[in-house]
């Protein structure tokens, strides 16, 4: 095989691996957030319904 091909094999295969590397991170980073998010509203919703005293600690 040609050496140039090679090369370029490898330069794909590692912009790949990267590419995949922060779409997981970007998942894993919004996944987080938006259980941050969901938790924020529920304590919205209890505060207003039953009143600050009852919602758990932040």
């Amino acid at each position: 095989m040609d050496n140039d091909y090679l090369y370029y094999q490898g330069r794909i295969r590692e912009a790949q691996r990267l590419r995949n590397e922060a779409l997981g991170q970007i998942l894993a980073d919004g996944w987080h957030g938006a259980k941050r998010l969901v938790a924020r509203v529920a304590r919205a919703v209890v505060d207003h319904l039953l009143g600050p005293s009852y919602s758990q600690p932040r």
